[in-house]
């Protein structure tokens, strides 16, 4: 028999504004099979009640005593939650169909994670604005967030290692929250855009046009990088060593010492296209161009541009007989390159 899927607590912190009822409806409209929301009445007393027998999931109504600021009523929330998952959804936002299936299955498919994400849709004056979300890169999340607390999912017995909202922050508490995480266990990066964020909507002073406080923004964001400098810096350096040892070993021709040094970096940087190149370049010597081809092509992904990466993309599909492929990859260099005598020597080669 199956294991029963896990149930999954999303926690909403509400200010019982008109979109309310548009957040909980993407939540009913999930095909995950077991879900509870928890429901935060942040505004405290004067919120309506919701009438939990409409949906098709367990809707707990918490009301504190008095009204909760933002990272408050989010530990209200997870201090309430249930589930083996945990994700949270504000109250003007929504989940898109097969957001939680999905971060739940990744989880499911590979336990040595504690956490999943995916990509984003940032939403303003009811349109598409833009599209946030890439592989897991450390470096880049303690630069900036790229990691909605809404499109991530993540298991309930990492809360006992101490991870809260700081109460601290009123914007960027999210952010921090992840970094925490970040700390504690590996994060599974999910090819899906499953949720939406409505950043002009609300009054956080954290979010789109209409929705933006830059001094606020600036104070808390400055606040979350001070918090997190020492541990920044301790990670920048670790990696730099590692990316170092790597390439000088692959320069020396150490292709194993070089492949375990990379990877150790790659674990942090999953879409740094340097890296991945350079593992790309110790597969294609032994001659494993099915793993030199996946490394190459997400290089790319990150760096679409380089012409660097599209020969090396080349030479590959070449070593594994895959002409036209190889044809394809040499003219996009010489479309970056026109003069890229290499790429043209390659072509000619070809036919």
């Amino acid at each position: 028999m199956a294991n029963a899927a896990p149930l999954v607590s999303v926690v909403i912190r509400s200010m019982d504004p008109p979109t309310l009822p548009r957040a909980l409806a993407s939540v009913a409209a999930q095909d995950h099979p077991a879900i509870e929301v928890v429901l935060v009445a942040a505004c405290g007393a004067s919120h309506r009640r919701v009438d939990a027998s409409q949906y098709p999931f367990r809707l707990r109504f918490i009301v504190p005593e008095e009204p909760q600021p933002r990272p408050r009523a989010a530990n209200v929330g997870l201090d309430a939650a249930e589930g083996e998952l945990i994700t949270m959804l504000d109250h003007d936002d929504e989940f898109l169909p097969g957001h939680l299936s999905g971060l739940a299955r990744a989880l499911s498919d590979a336990p040595e994670y504690g956490a999943s994400y995916c990509r984003f849709e940032v939403y303003e004056k009811g349109a598409p604005f833009v599209t946030v979300g890439h592989a897991f890169n450390r470096l880049a999340l303690h630069e900036k967030s790229f990691i909605h607390h809404s499109a991530f999912l993540y298991r309930r017995s990492l809360l006992a290692t101490g991870v809260r909202y700081d109460t601290a922050l009123d914007i960027h508490d999210d952010w921090d929250f992840v970094l925490q995480l970040s700390e504690k266990t590996r994060f599974r990066y999910v090819d899906q855009t499953t949720f939406r964020w409505h950043a002009d909507i609300g009054t956080s002073g954290g979010g789109g046009a209409g929705n933006f406080d830059s001094a606020k923004y600036t104070t808390q964001r400055n606040y979350v990088r001070d918090k997190w400098a020492d541990v920044f810096a301790a990670h920048v350096e670790r990696w730099g060593a590692a990316v170092d040892r790597g390439m000088s070993a692959l320069q020396a021709g150490n292709l194993d010492e070089a492949e375990r040094n990379l990877r150790e970096a790659v674990a942090d940087s999953e879409n740094d296209p340097d890296v991945l190149n350079a593992l790309a370049m110790i597969a294609y010597r032994r001659r494993d161009y099915a793993s030199a081809k996946d490394s190459v092509r997400r290089a790319i992904g990150a760096r679409a541009g380089d012409a660097r990466l599209w020969f090396n993309y080349g030479l590959v599909c070449a070593a594994a007989g895959e002409r036209g492929e190889a044809k394809s990859a040499f003219e996009r260099v010489r479309a970056i390159e026109p003069g890229h005598a290499p790429a043209g020597q390659w072509l000619a080669k070809l036919g």
